[in-house]
């Protein structure tokens, strides 16, 4: 066969793709993933009883925006990472911006701590599970993200998988901060973090074994 009636043969009945297809595609399976979460988490943890009495202190609204945060600069990587070829617009340095800001205030409250208090600004009550509950929550959001990928074309599939589980962990963590307790700036600094970092480590390793070409 000549290669100019070969290049005829794989164009034919070939469709356009439809504009934004991918950035749908992932923004359905975040918001498909997040539902879950939520319905786990009203399920299994239920919502805090003073939700509506600790939503007017900005200490909650910064435990709360700060993983939102992270779950929007994270989208935006993830669409530019689906398509091959383009580059990102913003550095993958942004990913830091949110968790800077967090950690500024977590700096500024245990210095302005007394020494008494501090164990228990960075402690809480709820440190030992607290990781464990976000990476639960975050599965959801980092399957569903991953399963829509696996329909795309990421030709860096480690740092995609990183990315995505970064996301799934900000949704994880903003899921779990209408249930937990803590409020303390140190104790979200670490705990939090460390909460998004796993779904993190654990799509990377995803990203490399399950997004290859």
């Amino acid at each position: 066969m000549k290669t100019d009636e070969l290049i005829k043969m794989l164009a034919t009945g070939v469709s356009p793709v439809r504009s934004l297809m991918a950035e749908k595609l992932i923004g359905m399976a975040l918001l498909a993933g997040s539902v879950i979460s939520l319905i786990l988490l009203w399920m299994i943890y239920g919502i805090r009883p003073d939700l509506g009495e600790v939503s007017t202190s900005v200490a909650f609204w910064m435990k709360l925006g700060v993983p939102l945060a992270s779950v929007g600069i994270g989208l935006v990587l993830i669409f530019i990472l689906a398509h091959p070829g383009k580059r990102p617009g913003i550095g993958y340095w942004a990913l830091v911006i949110p968790v800077a800001v967090l950690w500024a205030w977590a700096i500024w409250t245990w210095a302005a701590a007394d020494p008494g208090i501090r164990p228990e600004l960075l402690w809480g009550k709820t440190w030992k599970v607290c990781i464990l509950n976000i990476t639960f929550l975050a599965l959801p959001v980092g399957a569903a993200i991953l399963f829509a990928l696996r329909r795309l074309a990421p030709t860096r599939p480690v740092l995609t998988g990183a990315i995505a589980g970064w996301c799934a962990g900000g949704a994880g963590a903003s899921v779990y901060a209408l249930h937990c307790p803590e409020m303390a700036a140190p104790f979200l600094a670490v705990w939090y973090v460390l909460g998004m970092m796993v779904p993190s480590a654990i799509m990377a390793y995803l990203g490399h074994r399950c997004l290859r070409w």
